[in-house]
């Protein structure tokens, strides 16, 4: 089902059928909670694409699939539900289960990975870190950050990239740093890894590593260069579509940072495929 419109849930959806088939297929529902890292590394394959936490209303989350709760909060402990879904995030990324990048609204997603070359297309910037610096796109602590990883075999700790790229050491200084790795990560130039490191502890297992996506996935760069906006979202829709029962376009797109107009005639083009049907959302003024 398919439409224009709408952001969130109303009371009004709570017995509507594909609400409900969704929240079920997002295993948002005591019976169907995810307990374990493993059980959210097999929940994203079927949703396609998941945040971590409660981003959009129109993305599976794994923190809620915790919970078994749609509205379930979260909370800033360790010890506590939230702070065991944070802890997935590196024994997911480690195993190779699901490639993972700031792009629901620039926050913290999985996603399946026969879609990453369509979400870098969408979401990414396929330019070279050389060509966005000469343009004046990224600032030059950011590509500071690109020449340090430029060459590297192996993705770079926060520590060693800080070093290599001249930043400051120490916490006082931390800031610019994130601000560079922020320009990089929220257009998809550099990757997000948790690599496992033979003879360390899990505590230094689970630091953040960094490494260039176009030499870290240049296969999947490549394709997404080979593809147009038209047959990116063509690919990612019905992945999503399948768990997702319906999708409110104008708010899906702007939650994952795409252009409403090029999500609606995706829509539209499975309508006229016959895949999707223009209906109208329980409570809302507008159709999904």
């Amino acid at each position: 089902m398919a439409g224009q419109g709408g952001d969130g849930a109303s009371s009004a959806l709570a017995d509507w059928a594909p609400y409900k088939d969704r929240l079920r297929a997002w295993r948002q529902q005591p019976d169907r909670a995810v307990a374990d890292a493993e059980s959210a590394a097999d929940l994203i394959d079927s949703v396609a694409i998941a945040t971590v936490y409660p981003t959009s209303p129109e993305i599976a989350n794994l923190f809620h699939a915790h919970m078994g709760d749609p509205f379930a909060k979260t909370e800033m402990k360790w010890d506590s539900p939230s702070g065991r879904v944070y802890t997935w995030r590196w024994t997911i990324t480690k195993t190779g289960r699901a490639f993972y990048a700031p792009i629901v609204k620039k926050r913290a997603t999985f996603v399946i990975w026969p879609l990453v070359p369509a979400l870098l297309r969408l979401v990414g910037d396929l330019r070279t870190p050389d060509e966005l610096f000469d343009f004046g796109v990224i600032s030059a602590d950011a590509y500071k950050i690109a020449q340090a990883l430029d060459g590297a075999e192996a993705p770079k700790s926060t520590g060693e990239i800080r070093k290599l790229a001249g930043f400051p050491t120490g916490k006082d200084h931390s800031a610019r740093y994130h601000k560079a790795l922020a320009e990089l990560e929220s257009r998809l130039l550099v990757t997000t890894e948790f690599p496992i490191m033979e003879g360390r502890d899990e505590a230094e297992d689970g630091s953040k590593h960094h490494g260039l996506m176009f030499e870290r996935r240049r296969a999947d760069v490549d394709q997404a260069a080979a593809l147009t906006i038209d047959e990116a979202l063509d690919a990612l829709l019905p992945a999503y579509l399948g768990a997702a029962q319906y999708i409110v376009p104008v708010t899906f797109a702007k939650n994952l940072r795409l252009d409403p107009a090029d999500v609606l005639s995706a829509v539209q083009r499975m309508e006229s495929a016959g895949s999707v049907t223009r209906m109208p959302i329980p409570g809302g003024k507008s159709d999904a």
